[in-house]
């Protein structure tokens, strides 16, 4: 048996080959179980460890757990880093956790890496669309913003909301802070901070957060519905608010079959 293994080859085999057949017919959240089965009997940095990740983002995705498929399929790049369609699919779970930056870079290493023609057709019109969604976001933060800001800018923003899960407030506070002090930003890091401070019970500096993401957007409903409840928080205290911290694109119903292409 391989150093570091807890099952046989032919086991480990065995299950990322049910793992494929879970995903192709659909059963995603079986897929899910079986890789991650995988997972605890092979080491990640293992062939098939990068497999079962691979299949493991891919599952995640068709479950619209984006941020669960974003870090699986990061780790599963780190053992299969010349793989185009893993390239892809990191990508569309980029777009989907707002790391439109990092998804357009993700791309072009797909398509660099592509030999299939047909696979190169739909990174090539993914890309094209992306582009145009990256060239407007730069635009709108100013003269002399990059591609590598933007991504810095994104990656921070989405730290921060990882630590508002983990109910980490002042630590969010501090990355928010550190995004918005990157320049022209749009609403969401206000917002965010905003829920920080309020768990923190600092109204006031949260009020005028939201009055700032508000300057920005005057249409962003989230901030303008906190700041409505604003008298009944002070009053009662940030249980109002609850703890549920809301995901890019919750709720929304995504085409299943946008996550993973077969060559």
């Amino acid at each position: 048996m391989p150093k570091g293994w807890r099952a046989s080859p032919q086991q480990v085999e065995a299950w990322l080959d049910k793992t494929e057949q879970q995903l192709m017919g659909e059963r995603y959240k079986g897929a899910v179980q079986t890789a991650r089965q995988v997972l605890r009997y092979v080491p990640e940095n293992s062939r098939p460890g990068g497999e079962a990740l691979r299949l493991l983002g891919n599952a995640l995705a068709m479950l619209q757990d984006f941020e669960g498929s974003y870090e699986a399929l990061s780790r599963a790049l780190e053992v299969r880093p010349e793989d185009a369609n893993t390239w892809y699919n990191r990508a569309l779970s980029c777009q989907f956790t707002t790391r439109t930056g990092q998804a357009l870079r993700d791309m072009e290493r797909a398509i660099e890496l592509e030999s299939n023609p047909r696979s190169r057709r739909i990174y090539e019109k993914a890309l094209a669309s992306t582009q145009k969604i990256v060239d407007m976001q730069i635009a709108l933060r100013g003269p002399g913003f990059t591609l590598d800001q933007l991504i810095e800018e994104q990656t921070r923003f989405q730290h921060g909301v990882k630590l508002m899960r983990a109910e980490k407030w002042a630590e969010a506070e501090a990355v928010f802070r550190g995004v918005i002090d990157m320049g022209t930003v749009p609403p969401q890091p206000w917002a965010n901070l905003a829920g920080s401070l309020i768990m923190q019970e600092r109204y006031d500096e949260a009020e005028e957060a939201l009055h700032r993401a508000l300057e920005i957007e005057p249409g962003y409903e989230l901030a303008r519905q906190n700041l409505l409840m604003m008298p009944d928080i002070r009053e009662h205290g940030p249980s109002v608010m609850g703890k549920r911290i809301r995901a890019p694109f919750e709720g929304q119903k995504i085409k299943q079959s946008v996550t993973f292409i077969t060559d």
